[in-house]
């Protein structure tokens, strides 16, 4: 099977290496950019914890973030967890089920004032009633123009996968703009809100359970191997 991936790198290289490791063929076609966005450190006195959802955050958050590691960390995903270890800081505690998961454990633990360094684009988060969450913007993702070759790309893979709401939107974008026909076309989402940003009209679509390319990768698999119920 062969998978279009057109999140940004480093993701893109990461979610090729899962996707060989299930045995599939992955094509790296990133529609994204990762770029820092200019910010400043707030006092960590003021805070009890900070989170952290995608490993852009903590690649791109530059030399405060180091300011910031005396606070416990609480990360969402194992991007982001590799991430921070990579950057030599440590982590209270890692989430797999999304953003709202993990704000759950850090009141559990305690943390009632976090700090969010965040991408402009993200998840919609619901702390814990009483639970007050800074969001501090440290970096986005810059759409590009369709490369050479996604045309064919597109037509020539068996699925597409999307980990956000704003490449489904892109992609959707992208593959009209190039005069395809969505309904030829298998996409792979993280969940049900990226799925709802895709549109409607597809070949079929294929929701992870949880928000990690192994649930996706998964989803995809048992779209492909369940037969079909139709008559």
């Amino acid at each position: 099977m062969k998978l279009l991936i057109v999140r940004p790198q480093p993701g893109a290289d990461a979610s090729a290496k899962r996707v060989r490791e299930v045995g599939f063929e992955p094509l790296v076609m990133p529609l994204f950019a990762i770029e820092p966005v200019a910010w400043t450190a707030p006092e960590p006195a003021a805070y009890d914890a900070l989170l952290m959802t995608s490993g852009n955050a903590v690649r791109m958050a530059g030399p405060q973030l180091p300011d910031l590691a005396a606070l416990p960390i609480y990360a969402v995903g194992a991007g982001t967890a590799d991430a921070l270890t990579k950057a030599d800081l440590g982590i209270a505690a890692t989430g797999t089920s999304g953003v709202d998961d993990i704000l759950g454990i850090a009141e559990t633990a305690g943390h009632r004032n976090l700090l969010w360094l965040a991408g402009e684009d993200r998840t919609h988060a619901q702390p814990p009633e009483g639970m007050m969450l800074n969001v501090r913007i440290v970096y986005r993702s810059v759409a590009k123009a369709a490369p050479p070759g996604l045309a064919e790309s597109i037509t020539t893979t068996d699925a597409v996968l999307l980990h956000s709401a704003r490449a489904a939107r892109h992609f959707s974008h992208q593959s009209e703009s190039l005069g395809i026909d969505r309904a030829d076309i298998v996409i792979a989402v993280l969940s049900a809100k990226i799925a709802e940003a895709a549109g409607t009209g597809w070949l079929a679509v294929a929701v992870a359970e949880k928000p990690n390319d192994i649930s996706l990768l998964s989803a995809l698999q048992s779209h492909f191997t369940t037969p079909s119920r139709d008559p």
